[in-house]
């Protein structure tokens, strides 16, 4: 009797382990199929892709994003565009040296000291307005905050004459008009258009590469803040102008 009652308190010991085992193992696979969906989730956004890359907080000389404009198609030396950018502007450069266009690169990847340089110098150069945010807002109608830049990205490019009215006569606007018919057949679209509500001024040479700079939008969206804008002359009136809802994001539409 005594060997039947050992036999069945083992029988009833290992079941009881045995059902562990099997709790513990769905246990494992839940947290594995846990983590494999937040690993989706993350990955919606390239390992690159932070609020330094969005600040122009890098080299671009040694990003794996860029490449080195050849000279040919600029009228400086030595700057960067975004790789897929750089490979879908040249096929519209030809297309438009085919149609009699001769399309020149003016400027591409800015990097956070590059834009506060600008800006810096804009700033001393308003130095009657006193007022910080009327200071800020003045220099806001063309130029860039530091680290709030589509150029940061790669994906931007001022084309020929930085001058509306260039675009509306003459060889100018015969450019303008070629690239409002076709340049969206390369993926580039013009972000600043007049009748925004906020934002800059209407730049008729600013074009930017939609597949790329959409992406880095809405991750700005959902993750740049005016408070992260620091670092220069005029910077704590990022939060007071919205800065971020008002110029990163008060873009063409079209271009989201």
């Amino acid at each position: 009797m005594g060997k039947v009652y050992i036999i069945v308190i083992s029988l009833l010991v290992f079941a009881s382990c045995d059902n562990q085992v099997k709790k513990n193992t769905d246990i494992r696979k839940q947290k594995k199929e846990i983590i494999r969906k937040d690993s989706i989730v993350k990955k919606k956004y390239p390992d690159y892709l932070n609020n330094d890359f969005l600040m122009g907080k890098f080299d671009p000389s040694r990003h794996k994003r860029f490449v080195r404009i050849e000279d040919k198609y600029t009228n400086k030396h030595n700057i960067y565009l975004d790789k897929d950018a750089y490979q879908s502007f040249l096929k519209m450069y030809q297309d438009a040296y085919n149609d009699g266009f001769k399309l020149k690169i003016i400027s591409a990847t800015r990097f956070f000291d590059y834009q506060k340089g600008i800006w810096e110098r804009n700033w001393k150069k308003r130095k009657k307005i006193k007022n910080p945010v009327k200071r800020a807002l003045d220099i806001l109608k063309f130029s860039s905050m530091p680290g709030t830049s589509r150029h940061h990205w790669g994906t931007e490019v001022d084309l020929n004459v930085l001058e509306n009215s260039y675009y509306t006569k003459g060889e100018g606007k015969k450019i303008f008009d070629w690239m409002t018919k076709n340049a969206h057949k390369y993926g580039f679209c013009r972000p600043y258009t007049a009748g925004r509500p906020f934002g800059y001024n209407e730049e008729k040479w600013h074009w930017s590469y939609m597949p790329v700079s959409k992406l880095y939008t809405r991750y700005a969206k959902e993750n740049m803040k005016d408070e992260y804008i620091k670092g220069f002359s005029g910077s704590e009136t990022a939060k007071q102008i919205e800065i971020t809802k008002k110029y990163i994001l008060g873009i063409n539409k079209h271009c989201f």
